[in-house]
């Protein structure tokens, strides 16, 4: 048997080993990797600019990923991944808004009702239109 064989041979024991010991346990779901990714990010910042505070945050927030990863108490694991869930949708979907616009900056205008706040995309160029929110029905006349 030569080297790459016999490594070949280890490398499945181990990750055997790593899947029996994974049996049971959470894992990672997006929760836990936000947590990593800020925590990995938080403990740069905090070496760059010396900022010990940073750095304690962010090791915190990796231990915190881990113990997630390992945890055996899914309930409560479910729940901390549906308090983020709800808690990160607004951001995320202001982030999309955003990127949205500035893909479609040339050929579109984005105006919000004043009444239900509802985002409203019109194409650029056709002067003076009416616009009907598609929620709550109310028209408003804008510059395109």
């Amino acid at each position: 048997m030569n080297f790459s064989q016999r490594l070949r041979m280890v490398m499945q024991q181990i990750a055997t080993k790593l899947q029996q010991f994974m049996v049971g346990r959470y894992g990672s779901d997006q929760f836990t990797l936000f947590l990593s990714i800020t925590g990995i990010i938080f403990s740069f910042l905090g070496n760059f600019r010396h900022l010990r505070a940073f750095y304690f945050i962010g090791t915190i927030m990796i231990f915190y990923g881990l113990f997630r990863s390992l945890s055996k108490n899914y309930e409560a694991r479910r729940k901390e991944l549906n308090w983020y869930l709800v808690w990160s949708e607004k951001p995320k979907a202001y982030i999309k808004l955003i990127m949205n616009q500035i893909r479609d900056r040339k050929t579109h205008r984005y105006f919000k009702c004043k009444s239900c706040k509802t985002v409203m995309r019109v194409p650029k160029g056709r002067g003076k239109i009416e616009i009907t929110c598609p929620k709550c029905r109310m028209k408003v006349i804008k510059k395109t």
